[in-house]
């Protein structure tokens, strides 16, 4: 593991740290020697505080004089990004640098063509910041990736990794912004939490997340099962290489191009089973609300994968239901006014395969494209009861591929 080592400075360059400062020449150009007076926080409701010190990623205000000729600004030896529309000759607007220092000298060091001036300013280090997990859904004894910030690792005080049950998990590799953990027997579900001497961080995603799950794709979870809610189950499911029982298959290694409708082996339904089918979760606040499932897919090159909510309104499939024998259709897949997600990362590249399962997040705000990606809004409460998964259109131009997808896991959890 990599250890900081904060030094101590001298006596001499403390002494010289009591906001003195060097005058080589004219003052850089700007009429006299730079001078911070005092620091204060960017909020304008918080502009009569002073700070002393500041954490990793803050934005200041430094206040003082001849302040228009600084070019250069240090916290430490971490180099700060100067905004020249931020700097007067009164004041610097500038953002604590997110580098751990390698020296803990407590300075901001000001630098114009020929003049310095040192500032005594404590730069502190946050408690770890837990963003994500490659995949959520790991197996024990297998390694999970977990992506962050402030992941520092102390001799005195180690970084340390729990999961819900306080099963600590055996750290394999390490940087500030990356962890690579085995996952200890009797994980359980729930948030993740690292910890540092800086303090501990929950995470606010969960390990093999089981909140709100609509599909799963294992037997005897649904109404109506066999008949996958709608009228193609893809390409069937499958339990080979699987992280939670069965998962969906789409593709199969079937032919995939730009014009492909092939609902046969691209798609799945889980329509409204009833017209009285409650929405999966309070769809009068989408934005608080993210799409999560777990994929593997091999050989992507063409078409998106299209998310669709549907309501009774759209579709409902209860045979019994009434003597029509429910409303099966799906009009809604080819409407150019109905709004879906759509999932495109081989966009960026050409082609997207990924190196096992990954966890893939959809803001429920992102749900409002049609099926040639153009904008036409969001649907509002009551048509979210039902779920489509569809590799077709999007409004990309790809390559023929036979793609082959494992999806497993969707569920619709907080955003926060």
């Amino acid at each position: 593991m990599r250890r900081y080592i904060f030094n101590i400075v001298s006596v001499a360059l403390a002494l010289v740290a009591l906001s003195a400062c060097s005058n080589d020449s004219d003052g850089g150009g700007t009429g006299g020697t730079p001078e911070v007076r005092y620091v204060r926080p960017c909020d304008a409701d918080a502009s009569d505080s002073l700070l002393t010190s500041g954490y990793l990623g803050n934005q200041i205000v430094l206040i003082g004089e001849h302040l228009a000729g600084v070019n250069q600004i240090y916290f430490n030896d971490q180099k700060a990004k100067l905004n020249p529309n931020f700097i007067t000759d009164n004041a610097i607007i500038v953002t604590i640098p997110q580098g751990i220092p390698g020296e803990k000298q407590d300075l901001i060091k000001l630098y114009t063509t020929n003049d310095s001036c040192y500032y005594t300013f404590e730069t502190k280090v946050p408690a770890p910041t837990v963003n994500s997990m490659t995949c959520e859904y790991v197996l024990a004894g297998d390694i999970a990736y977990i992506q962050g910030l402030y992941f520092v690792d102390d001799e005195g005080t180690p970084l340390k990794v729990t999961f819900s049950n306080g099963a600590e998990a055996e750290i394999v590799t390490q940087d500030l912004n990356n962890l690579a953990v085995k996952v200890p027997a009797g994980a359980q579900s729930g948030p993740v939490t690292v910890t540092s001497v800086y303090g501990a961080t929950e995470s606010s995603f969960w390990f093999r997340d089981n909140r709100n799950i609509i599909l799963d794709f294992n037997s005897d979870n649904y109404p109506d099962y066999g008949y996958y809610f709608g009228w193609t189950g893809g390409a069937g499911v499958g339990t080979d290489g699987a992280i939670n029982g069965n998962y969906l298959i789409l593709g199969d290694g079937a032919a995939l191009d730009d014009e492909t409708w092939n609902d046969g082996k691209f798609g799945y339904q889980r329509w409204s089973y009833r017209q009285t089918d409650p929405d999966f979760f309070n769809a009068g606040a989408l934005d608080k609300y993210v799409l999560k499932f777990e994929v593997n897919v091999q050989g992507w090159s063409s078409s998106a994968l299209q998310v669709i909510f549907t309501g009774a309104e759209e579709v409902w499939m209860n045979w019994q239901e009434d003597s029509s024998g429910g409303n099966p259709n799906n009009a809604y897949m080819s409407d150019k006014t109905y709004p879906r997600a759509l999932w495109i990362p081989w966009s960026a590249t050409g082609s997207f395969s990924t190196d096992g399962w990954i966890t893939v997040t959809i803001p429920l705000t992102d749900f409002k494209y049609n099926n040639e990606g153009a904008d036409v809004g969001m649907k509002a409460a009551g048509h979210y009861s039902g779920i489509t998964l569809f590799v077709n259109g999007g409004g990309v131009k790809g390559t023929p591929c036979t793609p082959t997808f494992h999806i497993d896991n969707v569920r619709v959890v907080s955003a926060q």
